[in-house]
């Protein structure tokens, strides 16, 4: 799966540059207003973003304040006609992971995208739509957040790093609880029944599979 970058950018002819740079290996959406683009952010994150400051209907900077109150991780590149050092400072500040100035070099721009994208995947893992940030201990479903507990995050990435092989109750006790396994507890139940509403409420199907007498599995559609 290509990487997604969301570009918010209402010059037109910047948007063909950008299209054709990212064709090849990115998916790309493009905005030319902070509106539009921040109602497709809310539902769906994308791996990298690249924004301009000046836009019809609210500035750069007050996009980004936005997007760092809803995900403090995804990648954020500044690419404006302001290049002087009050704008590049004042990007940086409001959540900015990098500034370019325009006219930029394709070349440029791509390694930077490069550069960030495996900054911000150092440790995320992803599987079957499934993004496993270890950063802030979170798991997304397609962009969206699963909203999981401590427990049940490292419950479901038990699952997802062994996908299509059973894991023992007695294994998932230990790698998660840190503790012999108690064979009549119902601890796990109530956390995978947890896991499967969160799942379901993200939008995702029953993939975990109850192996009765042994343990669970977690199967890639």
């Amino acid at each position: 799966m290509k990487p997604l970058i969301y570009v918010v950018e209402d010059d037109e002819g910047i948007c063909e540059v950008y299209e054709g740079a990212f064709e090849d290996s990115y998916e790309t959406r493009f905005y030319e207003n902070g509106k539009s683009f921040l109602e497709d952010f809310s539902h769906k994150r994308p791996d990298l973003i690249v924004l301009d400051i000046m836009l019809p209907d609210m500035d750069g900077y007050t996009i980004l304040s936005k997007v760092r109150e809803l995900d403090e991780r995804v990648p954020v590149i500044i690419v404006s006609a302001k290049s002087d050092e009050i704008s590049f400072v004042k990007g940086l500040n409001k959540g900015a992971d990098d500034y370019m100035s325009k006219p930029f070099s394709i070349m440029e721009l791509l390694a930077r995208v490069k550069t960030n994208l495996r900054r911000s995947n150092l440790y995320i893992s992803h599987v079957d739509g499934y993004s496993v940030d270890n950063n802030v201990y979170k798991i997304f479903l397609n962009g969206v957040d699963l909203g999981l507990t401590l427990k049940e995050f490292k419950l479901f990435k038990v699952l997802l790093s062994k996908a299509g092989i059973t894991v023992e109750r007695e294994a998932l006790f230990r790698d998660v609880w840190g503790e012999s396994f108690v064979g009549e507890t119902r601890t796990i139940d109530m956390h995978i029944a947890s896991l499967r509403d969160k799942i379901k409420s993200a939008g995702g199907g029953d993939s975990i599979v109850t192996v009765r007498g042994i343990g669970y599995r977690f199967e890639s559609k």
